[in-house]
């Protein structure tokens, strides 16, 4: 009996953690809680055979993400067509799937510990990492609501993601984490005292180094205030059930249109439009009979871009629906089209990471019944496959489309190529007002901070912001308004460690972890007590 009500407080305590970690995150906000958030479940693991770990690890993490997640049935149910408690049941899904991980860890730390004492907390960072970069890659990956992102409105820590992308910061918040247990351990020896102080220590200088980057990076902003340049994002706030209603699209078009001459009026340079923010396209599926698919050019839309730029003097970057035929079939995108301030229609940027099961199907060979099941809700688009900025008269903007916004090694790529800032174009309309545009927002936030450039967010129905190179937001709009956001950015042409190198720091824990589990089994079958 006892064994058991032990095993049932281990859990509720990592359940505990777990929902005191959704806190740190919008729109709760408290992100320092994260810093010791996890300490009740990184102690819950003591004296646990694997069972009890793994169970615990799923308490802590099937709690976090159930929070963290809550609004995603809601979006089923109304954008997808799904009854509620189908969508209840995708969503259990998968937080099962999102909570394996943090069972995994569990049975790590578990493991570790019982081979080399409390003092295995030491390596707990390392393994943590390990395994949110497997969530980051696996099965598309879903890196939404990594350890590091509760950092998001502590720019001094941030700062490390310059260094080795979120995941070093997700490093540092679980060093913080591990730190606090090694030292609220009783009894506990002077070696464990020690790593538990090495572990803060290791958190604090990462702060202190954080604040000196953002010092010496504002000083320099100030010597080259003179190039600032002059930009505007555009929130018409079309509601998503209006938003492709042909009887809007006219009105929708008239109110982008008032919103640019607002924003051009304001001294803007470039005027960024959000994702598929017009009802029309550019190019568009021919109406004309044919053996094959054929699109045709909307020269009317068309004429009305270049006339709307020319007579704003300014650059324009629109989301639109492209359409292109290849191979015999006609293929949607889902793009970004830039418009010289002297009319002419420039390049586009395709999307190059899809939403599953938003955007297409995967595996949709085997998978064939499921756009079926919602009754084609699902769209149909094919992939870019160019990460490229966009040309503007003002600098390159490398472009980002909604999604794309939380995958670091994408964002990365498009801003290495010579960006001189970065534009993310988005439509959070799906979310309401839940927590996921703030969610959505943070994770974009922390892209300019990993390659050091200012970001321009354009969000249809919100939150557009202003974010600087440091992922300091310093303008937003609020949800679910009609807003113009104007501000100044600068061009920037520096590499973080981070751009030229990507997600190394995160591999390297890996590579530890992946050897220190096969120390660990080594072990275990010297002993005779067969592999953990």
């Amino acid at each position: 009996m006892a064994r058991h009500s032990g095993a049932a407080a281990g859990s509720l305590w990592a359940g505990v953690s777990g929902a005191l970690l959704a806190l740190a995150y919008p729109r709760a906000d408290w992100g320092l809680l994260a810093l010791v958030a996890l300490i009740p479940f990184l102690l819950s693991l003591q004296s646990t055979d694997r069972a009890a770990a793994l169970l615990r690890g799923y308490a802590c993490g099937a709690t976090f993400f159930a929070i963290l997640l809550y609004w995603i049935p809601g979006v089923m149910e109304t954008y997808g067509g799904l009854p509620l408690p189908v969508a209840w049941l995708l969503l259990a899904l998968l937080v099962f799937y999102l909570a394996t991980y943090f069972a995994l860890f569990g049975w790590l730390v578990s493991d570790a510990w019982r081979r080399h004492g409390p003092i295995a907390l030491a390596f707990a960072p390392v393994s943590w990492v390990a395994l949110e970069i497997a969530r980051a890659r696996l099965l598309t990956g879903f890196p939404w609501g990594l350890l590091g992102y509760s950092q998001y409105r502590n720019p001094a820590l941030l700062q490390a993601s310059a260094w080795g992308g979120i995941l070093a910061v997700s490093f540092l918040v679980m060093a913080a984490n591990a730190g606090g247990a090694l030292l609220m351990l009783r009894p506990a020896g002077i070696r464990v005292r020690i790593a538990g102080a090495v572990l803060i220590a290791v958190l604090g200088l990462s702060w202190a180094g954080g604040v000196l980057a953002m010092r010496r990076g504002d000083r320099q902003e100030a010597i080259d205030a003179g190039g600032a340049i002059q930009v505007a994002a555009v929130q018409a706030n079309v509601p998503q059930d209006r938003k492709w209603d042909p009887r809007s699209a006219a009105g929708t078009l008239s109110d982008l249109s008032r919103l640019s001459r607002g924003a051009a009026s304001g001294g803007a340079r470039l005027i960024v439009w959000p994702e598929s923010s017009s009802p029309f396209s550019v190019r568009r599926p021919s109406r004309d009979a044919g053996p094959g698919p054929t699109v045709q050019t909307d020269e009317t839309y068309a004429t009305f871009l270049g006339d709307l730029a020319r007579s704003l003097n300014t650059d324009l970057i629109v989301g639109s629906i492209d359409y292109r035929a290849a191979g015999g079939e006609l293929r949607a995108y889902n793009s970004a089209l830039a418009v010289g301030a002297d009319g002419t229609l420039g390049a586009t940027y395709d999307k190059v990471h899809l939403v599953p099961f938003g955007e297409y199907v995967p595996l949709a060979r085997v998978l064939f019944f499921v756009n079926r099941m919602v009754g084609g809700a699902i769209a149909e688009f094919a992939a870019g496959t160019r990460l490229a900025p966009l040309p503007t008269s003002v600098g390159r903007a490398g472009t980002i489309i909604c999604y794309e916004a939380i995958f670091p090694e994408v964002v990365r790529r498009v801003a290495g190529d010579d960006a001189d800032f970065l534009v993310n174009i988005t439509n959070d309309a799906w979310f309401g007002r839940t927590a996921a545009p703030y969610q959505h927002l943070a994770m974009a936030a922390v892209r300019a901070a990993e390659n050091r450039r200012f970001m321009l967010r354009a969000a249809n129905t919100g939150i557009s912001a202003l974010i600087d190179p440091y992922g300091r937001i310093l303008s937003r709009t609020g949800i679910e308004e009609s807003a113009v956001l104007a501000g100044a950015l600068r061009a920037r042409h520096d590499r973080t460690v981070y751009s030229r190198c990507g997600d190394l720091f995160a591999w390297g824990c890996a590579i530890l972890t992946i050897l220190h589990v096969a120390a660990l089994r080594a072990a275990f079958l010297r002993s005779g007590t067969g592999s953990p």
